[in-house]
């Protein structure tokens, strides 16, 4: 996994040489980056960092962080696909919104679909 999480920073920081932000609770994946000897800190979610490193499972700063990546902004986000409850997905015909922590699908560009 680190080779994966210091390619990851390398490509979204597009040679800048920019602060890469950690969010809280990422220590494992902080630690990892801090071997690539980038200008890396644990933070909240700032907009004058290059990269912004954070879980799917909150939308905290969720308008900042899509304003942050539409102008540039380089953004890995961690998850697990199995984190939403299994009603969820038991019920999903009566969902008439996406799982939470599908925020992010409309400025990545990729989408997370669930089959049943």
């Amino acid at each position: 996994m680190a080779p994966f999480v210091r390619n990851a920073i390398e490509w979204l920081d597009e040679g800048r040489n920019g602060v890469i932000g950690f969010a809280p609770g990422l220590g494992d994946a902080f630690a990892l980056s801090k071997e690539s000897n980038k200008n890396c800190t644990t933070t909240h979610f700032r907009d004058d960092l290059s990269v912004f490193v954070c879980t799917a499972y909150s939308d905290k700063h969720k308008d900042e962080i899509q304003d942050f990546v539409a102008e540039g902004g380089g953004l890995l986000i961690g998850g697990h696909a199995w984190s939403l409850p299994l009603s969820w997905y038991e019920n999903i015909h009566v969902h008439a919104i996406s799982p939470p922590q599908q925020w992010m699908e409309g400025i990545s560009g990729i989408g997370f679909f669930v089959h049943v």
